[in-house]
């Protein structure tokens, strides 16, 4: 079953394997990361960011800027040589059955792995981190339910955890940390 998308909400469908593909690469991802988390950069802010090299993040950004992930922000430019990146949109979000082609799907699973992959390690470094942040330790939490659904509330869940999650996306960022927040919800017999 399909979720309704509002298309207005500026977050981009990818429907084509070409620009999920952009994101195999960890670097690619981490560069759009960046942008998402930090706002526009010049290429290299985003190189001392990403501890990589300039003409690497340079080349990974032309390949992300031709998918269309991300667009020149020629506004914040100095002067003509000063190039900063953006993300084109608001975020993403693809899912592995809007692909028709076998190769697609292949991408996307792949690319899902990769970022399940990228959420353990994130969650492995903060329980490393946590004490050493004490006024976050007292609040930062992790819950798991088992629940007994049909498909159709499982649909009504993730559209709810999606509504509640959106309530506090556009908040103004001053005084407050990001933090990442990741759930996932299939069916599962222990």
């Amino acid at each position: 079953m399909t979720t309704p998308r509002d298309p207005d909400d500026g977050i981009r469908d990818i429907v084509d394997a070409d620009v999920l593909k952009a994101f195999t690469n960890p670097l690619r991802s981490r560069l759009y990361e960046l942008l998402a988390l930090d706002g526009p950069a010049t290429v290299g802010m985003l190189a001392e960011r990403a501890g990589a090299a300039v003409g690497s993040v340079s080349h990974h950004l032309g390949i992300l800027a031709r998918a269309g992930l991300i667009v020149e922000a020629p506004e914040l430019a100095r002067d003509a040589r000063e190039h900063w990146w953006q993300r084109a949109q608001r975020g993403i979000r693809w899912s592995a059955d809007g692909f028709a082609d076998p190769s697609g799907r292949e991408i996307a699973d792949s690319l899902e792995a990769q970022m399940l992959d990228q959420q353990h390690a994130q969650a492995r470094a903060w329980l490393a981190e946590r004490d050493e942040r004490p006024d976050w330790a007292d609040v930062a939490f992790a819950h798991q339910s088992r629940l007994w659904l049909t498909p159709e509330e499982l649909t009504e869940l993730g559209e709810a955890m999606a509504e509640v999650l959106r309530s506090f996306a556009d908040r103004d960022r001053e005084g407050r940390e990001a933090v990442l927040v990741w759930a996932r919800a299939f069916p599962n017999r222990p």
